[in-house]
């Protein structure tokens, strides 16, 4: 024992208080503290919330109802904090410790907990098994058999658990490798822009300046990203390492009791970090190559060669004939070289080409606000015109095929609604229809619209997109002046809050995704040319600003060929990567 203190000795102080353990208190993240410390943390900076984060890994722990004083007790940690403390002050008297209580009923006095029921996951005394704890409702076994059981099926978690960790040290790696194939390449490239240089030193050093500062930003700018990368891969080995090491040490060392009360939590977050998989990054970043100028007389440096997006061509104007938009306020891909363009206040939908050809014109009783096509072989587009009905239209001749509503048919004239976004769910054709009134997003069968599931949301979901790899689903909450990253569930896992300038955006408008991430419209009030759009990665980080100095932009998407079509106002705006 006195070997097993002396090697986890730097482990009893409270990380908060710098002092031994007082009543600690165990976290989701295995972390513990001292009560009294994690009270004045909580209150101090999270008073009244239902979560809170670990002062050490930010982690976050979610509170039971009677909050710090809920969470569970670490027992083995006191009790080696207390032989410590006995073994330095040479007390020769062994006192009672936590352990010996825990390991007493607190239900039926004098009876020790000989049983473990696994059906309540608690240890139960030989009472408990004939009152509270009875068969068959309820199943026990010897507390004994039950550690025994349960250290097997940890053990058994652990050869995966290291093939993770060997994964993500060979990701890491893998990152390193390319981060330093980009500074090779950034030095050849530096060379062969100085190279160049030399030969009209006298002409070109205002472009040769310019250009090696484009390129050291480039590199600071792809170095950011590769170092958030490797942080986020390193501190994800350095959970997986410190849960397996922590898991490791309680079976090896905890008595019965303690490991039978840590278990839940143990396996718990063995589970959750076992099915977490390393980001990936994008190779194309580690692209980087100079083109030397041609010409001799004016001098040219040469160029960067880079994979950027810019504008290449804008069709439409101001109008109620072909060619012509009154408000174009979304937009969407319908099949291979085509769009579909909600023209608000000629209440009808615009069938034209990529190129914006005119092709066909659907009619609609109110104003079109947005829809989404269904990519099968029945071409339906579904199309929300400010009625408590989702429209669905036949592509092959822009008939009305079918509408539905998205509460039960009974409950329809009853309800309050503000239909205002859709998507599709490209896997199972499922459709999401997201409602700011009632704050909710209902997903519907494609072939009769019966409503699946309500998913409550915290973001008024005035514009929706959803991931076809991940199917999480965006949230542009318009004047919220953020966007939610949901699971299917509803849960958000990242929140996304753009800035322009430094200053945060009044309005988040349309949005998109494809398989390198989100693609956002953003508004600052107040001029009309303040629209940006913005690119980040699933987890909610800023990649990149596409474009910028835009009017006032609505809704956004990809063409089947891959380039971006941008509602803006009057016109359509075409977006693709050089």
């Amino acid at each position: 024992m006195a070997t097993a203190l002396k090697s986890i000795g730097p482990h009893l102080e409270c990380d908060i208080c710098a002092d031994k353990y007082k009543q600690p208190k165990v976290l989701d993240c295995m972390h513990s503290f001292c009560q009294k410390c994690l009270e004045k943390y909580y209150t101090s900076r999270y008073a009244g919330q239902q979560t809170i984060p670990c002062p050490v890994c930010r982690r976050e722990t979610v509170l039971p109802e009677t909050h710090i004083q809920g969470l569970k007790t670490n027992f083995h940690l006191m009790g080696i904090v207390e032989e410590v403390s006995l073994q330095e002050k040479v007390v020769s008297s062994v006192k009672k410790t936590p352990e010996e209580d825990e390991s007493k009923c607190q239900k039926h006095k004098g009876e020790v907990k000989w049983f473990y029921c696994e059906t309540c996951e608690e240890l139960i005394c030989r009472v408990c098994t004939v009152v509270s704890h009875c068969k068959p409702k309820h199943h026990y076994i010897e507390s004994g058999e039950a550690s025994r059981k349960y250290k097997q099926s940890l053990k058994d978690m652990f050869p995966d658990f290291t093939k993770d960790i060997k994964r993500l040290e060979q990701s890491l790696a893998t990152s390193s490798q390319a981060k330093q194939k980009f500074t090779q390449n950034v030095s050849k490239t530096v060379k062969a822009v100085q190279d160049k240089a030399d030969k009209k030193r006298a002409e070109i050093i205002t472009q040769e300046t310019k250009m090696i500062a484009e390129i050291k930003q480039l590199q600071q700018d792809r170095n950011r990203t590769y170092d958030e990368h490797q942080s986020t891969l390193t501190m994800m080995l350095e959970s997986k390492k410190h849960l397996l090491g922590r898991s490791q040490d309680i079976i090896n060392t905890a008595s019965d009791s303690d490991f039978l009360s840590l278990y839940p939590i143990i396996s718990k977050d063995l589970k959750s970090l076992k099915s977490q998989n390393p980001p990936q990054i994008d190779p194309k970043l580690s692209y980087l190559s100079f083109t030397p100028g041609q010409r001799i007389g004016d001098i040219n440096l040469g160029k960067l060669e880079l994979r950027q997006w810019e504008m290449c061509r804008e069709f439409g104007t101001e109008g109620r004939g072909p060619g012509e938009f009154n408000w174009a306020q979304s937009v969407t891909a319908t099949q291979p070289g085509e769009l579909a363009v909600a023209d608000c206040f000629n209440n009808r939908v615009v069938i034209c080409s990529n190129e914006g050809q005119h092709k066909g014109t659907i009619r609609v009783q109110g104003k079109p606000m947005d829809f989404a096509a269904i990519h099968n072989p029945e071409q339906r587009l579904l199309v929300l015109d400010g009625s408590k009905y989702v429209k669905v239209f036949n592509m092959k001749d822009n008939t009305l095929v079918m509408q539905f509503p998205t509460v039960p048919k009974h409950q329809v004239d009853k309800t309050e609604m503000d239909l205002q976004s859709l998507a599709i769910k490209n896997s199972t054709c499922t459709i999401v229809v997201g409602d700011i009134k009632r704050m909710v997003w209902t997903e519907h069968r494609p072939t009769d619209g019966e409503i699946l599931h309500t998913i409550p949301v915290q973001t008024p979901p005035y514009y929706l997109a959803v991931d076809d790899d991940t199917e999480r689903v965006v949230v542009s909450g318009y004047n919220t002046g953020k966007v939610d990253v949901s699971d299917s569930k509803g849960k958000t896992n990242a929140t996304i809050r753009p800035t322009i300038n430094g200053e945060p955006v009044e309005y988040c408008r349309g949005v998109c995704c494809d398989s390198s991430g989100i693609y956002l419209v953003v508004y600052q009030g107040g001029d009309d040319d303040t629209g940006h759009i913005h690119h980040y990665d699933l987890d909610g980080r800023f990649l990149d600003c596409l474009a910028q100095g835009l009017y006032y932009q609505c809704g956004i998407t990809f063409t089947s060929d891959g380039q971006l079509a941008v509602a803006n106002g009057h016109s359509i705006q075409m977006y693709h990567k050089v």
